[in-house]
């Protein structure tokens, strides 16, 4: 039976790394990922111990990042197996999730996922990617599906955002003052994504008035 391209590829990956190395290739995936977003904070830890009220869970994967003031949790699990990973790993990860208080999951893989895992994750919300030699495929995001959800705080953050901004400016001066969007347009922006973020993931908060919307790099 002929080999394809994608086996070819997987097969190459396999016969290279240990499943240790796997995951540290997992990681800097993430890694370039968290870079190319420009998340505050992030940082990732390989192999951890982490304990909630009911036991300790050993995490592949574990990272954390700062957005809108609030602390963030993902927990990732590395899977390089020959065999497409199925709904029970995926439900696993799940429950670690839960009991650990973590805001997001993913899964990696080198074999893609069946079908029942796949539609598993995208009703909990969690990210199932295959990994290749040099590239990641989504089977899954992590806001449940793929297409827009605006009951996720980043995506309906991203819609309510002015696409554009107006700054107020002379030839006698450097400084430009901005016009649009307004204080009040942002302050409304923010108190979505943020009753949002309480509502979806548990996370309290800042006060806005800890926030200082003078300072907002995309609209200053």
């Amino acid at each position: 039976m002929p080999v394809d391209e994608e086996q070819v590829e997987y097969l190459d990956l396999v016969c290279s790394m240990t499943p240790t190395e796997f995951e540290k290739y997992c990681g800097e995936i993430l890694r370039g990922y968290a870079e190319a977003e420009q998340l505050k904070d992030f940082t990732i830890t390989h192999n951890t111990d982490l304990t909630s009220h009911d036991g300790t869970y050993q995490i592949d994967l574990y990272a954390t990042f700062t957005a809108m003031g609030s602390k963030f949790k993902v927990i990732c699990e590395c899977k390089r197996y020959k065999n497409k990973v199925n709904r029970e790993k995926v439900v696993v990860l799940h429950d670690k999730i839960r009991s650990l208080g973590a805001q997001k999951g993913i899964l990696l893989s080198t074999n893609g996922f069946q079908s029942g895992a796949i539609q598993y994750a995208k009703e909990h919300g969690i990210a199932l990617i295959r990994v290749y030699d040099n590239r990641a495929e989504f089977y899954s995001h992590s806001n449940g599906t793929d297409i827009y959800d605006e009951n996720d705080p980043f995506i309906r953050g991203e819609k309510l955002m002015p696409p554009y901004k107006a700054v107020n400016c002379t030839a006698q001066s450097s400084d430009a003052r901005r016009v649009y969007p307004t204080k009040a347009i942002l302050r409304s922006c923010y108190e979505e994504m943020f009753r949002l973020m309480k509502e979806q993931y548990g996370i309290e908060s800042p006060s806005l008035e800890e926030i200082n919307l003078e300072n907002l790099k995309e609209y200053t």
